[in-house]
């Protein structure tokens, strides 16, 4: 896999992540309670950290 590829798989994972952080979300609007909800959302809310860095990586790359 060349790195280009390697790239946009990534981008595409981030993409699929950040829609299914959307959907976590719907547990807690819709007023259901348990623990899997709330470690779902915790997990979405570090997934979304790791995402925001390594985006403002890339758009630090792009600049140099």
């Amino acid at each position: 896999m060349r790195n280009g590829d390697r790239t946009r798989f990534w981008m595409a994972l981030e993409d699929l992540f950040i829609l299914l952080s959307i959907f976590a979300l719907w547990p807690t609007i819709l007023g259901w309670d348990g623990w899997t909800w709330e470690v779902l959302k915790y997990v979405a809310v570090v997934g979304l950290v790791w995402i925001f860095v390594r985006r403002v990586k890339r758009y630090r790359m792009r600049k140099e």
